[in-house]
């Protein structure tokens, strides 16, 4: 199977601390920047148990004191249940309004969304927070500074909107947390798997051979919820090595007595769906090498990062038709002596590839560098669903939304965008009911259904890693 994850530093698809919404002025304190009614607002989310805080600006960026609004509070929605209304003040500054909720307790139940309620020269307003009901990542703070040559215990929390920290995450490919590190210069690669502890830290020991820059990539997954790959940097003490400049490498590479040699289907541009081939033969003998073993629930594990370190992607294999399984049933069997995924990119660029297999109960990571060139065409910058219609985004996170409701005997109609190639979902499929669409790139594609009867009817893409939900009454 093929899983395509990607991130961007910056607007909407970095973590929220960094996010903009719909053209909102940049946020200016690390958080969440958005119009809502004649002004814009800031809201700063709660970090390890601190509080909120709502900054006001005018929409041309102007900061504003706090008082240019009054009797502002947040509305949480927690499930079912009753919002939650959590009253703010205006701190001492003056500069902000800021206020705690009162259920931060574990155990509460997962958050679906929060609205800003204020007023403005008499008038009130009310907006949707944007990704109120997505969660981020936060690296626990180190008391001491981290020193290369010294074994250190890197730690995560993924909290909630209040700050609370959630306890439990999808195991995906055999893990509930995926840590990719890299130095600034691409030089040094590490995959490695913080596990979780009662507190709802997730930690992983790891010793740092030089000093310098690097920067870190969290990829996880909420239950029944979407996945995030979310980065952090970190500078380690100690002597540096010399950076590396990075350069176009050969088609091939050898590792641990395993050539690997890379072909495409197609010239390398941004904006287009790639097929990655990766021949596996022995180095010494050139046999094709059939003795591959799983390696976490893949045959291989993929990360694709840009020279500047702004676009990260996690890819795996696409499977051949029941080889995974049949080879863990049986194992003996001959296993694929050639390794294809299918991805895309963004933008144009230098990337580096890290391949991981495992033979004999070694992990080697092939790496490979190319140059993607820029997008051929020009592709639609945004969708065109007709009246009526559902609009389904479909990225790297997954389908948005990814539960929709529908009536029963009642035609549906879905408007499925997918605005760039950086992920695996070529096409929809709805295997329930033998419904299968392409997805090409910056085209809007509609599928009717008509649901016969009630219950969840699920879509995926064609890989089955992006999954979804119509929840049919």
């Amino acid at each position: 199977m093929s899983k395509a994850r990607l991130i961007l530093f910056g607007a909407l698809l970095a973590a929220p601390a960094l996010a903009q919404f719909n053209g909102a002025t940049l946020p200016q304190h690390g958080g969440i920047s958005f119009p809502s009614g004649a002004l814009d607002a800031e809201v700063v989310l709660p970090k390890s148990g601190s509080g909120f805080q709502v900054f006001f600006r005018a929409p041309n960026g102007e900061e504003l004191p706090a008082s240019s609004a009054s009797g502002v509070s947040l509305a949480v929605n927690h499930g079912a249940g009753p919002a939650e209304k959590i009253a703010l003040s205006i701190d001492d500054s003056g500069e902000a309004w800021q206020g705690k909720s009162t259920s931060a307790q574990p155990g509460s139940q997962p958050i679906t969304g929060a609205h800003l309620i204020w007023n403005f020269r008499g008038a009130a307003q009310d907006t949707e927070i944007p990704f109120a009901a997505v969660c981020h990542a936060e690296m626990e703070n180190t008391p001491r500074a981290v020193k290369a040559g010294e074994a250190e215990q890197l730690g995560f929390y993924i909290r909630d909107f209040l700050g609370r920290p959630v306890k439990t995450l999808q195991i995906e490919h055999e893990k509930p947390m995926h840590l990719m590190i890299v130095s600034r210069d691409l030089a040094d690669f590490w995959h490695i798997h913080p596990q979780p502890s009662p507190s709802g830290l997730f930690r992983v020991g790891h010793t740092f051979p030089n000093g310098g820059h690097y920067r870190l990539y969290v990829d996880y997954t909420l239950v029944n919820g979407p996945n995030r790959i979310e980065s952090f940097d970190l500078d380690v003490a100690g002597p540096a090595k010399p950076p590396v400049r990075l350069t176009v490498t050969k088609n091939e590479a050898v590792m641990s007595g395993i050539r690997m040699v890379l072909t495409t289907n197609k010239p390398l541009r941004a904006m287009e769906d790639i097929t990655f081939s990766m021949a596996v033969t022995d180095a010494a003998s050139g046999a094709p090498v059939t003795n591959l073993q799983p390696y976490l629930g893949a045959w291989a594990h993929i990360a694709v990062i840009s020279e500047d370190t702004q676009e990260f992607l996690h890819v795996h294999p696409i499977e051949e038709q029941g080889q995974l399984s049949a080879a863990a049933a049986k194992p003996g069997l001959p296993t694929p002596s050639t390794i294809r995924t299918a991805t895309g990119f963004r933008h144009a660029g230098l990337y580096k590839m890290w391949v991981q297999v495992q033979r004999n109960g070694v992990v080697t990571a092939h790496p490979f560098v190319f140059q993607v060139a820029a997008a051929a065409t020009q592709v639609s910058q945004g969708a065109r669903p007709p009246a009526g219609a559902t609009l389904v985004k479909v990225s790297s996170g997954g389908f948005e939304p990814a539960t929709i409701q529908a009536k029963a005997g009642q035609p549906l109609k879905l408007a499925f965008y997918r605005p760039d190639a950086a992920n695996c979902a070529r096409e929809v499929v709805f295997p329930g009911i033998g419904i299968r669409k392409e997805l090409p790139v910056g085209q809007t594609v509609v599928v009717d259904i008509t649901p016969s009867k009630t219950g969840p009817l699920a879509f995926e893409c064609g890989m089955k890693m992006l999954k979804g939900t119509l929840i049919v009454k």
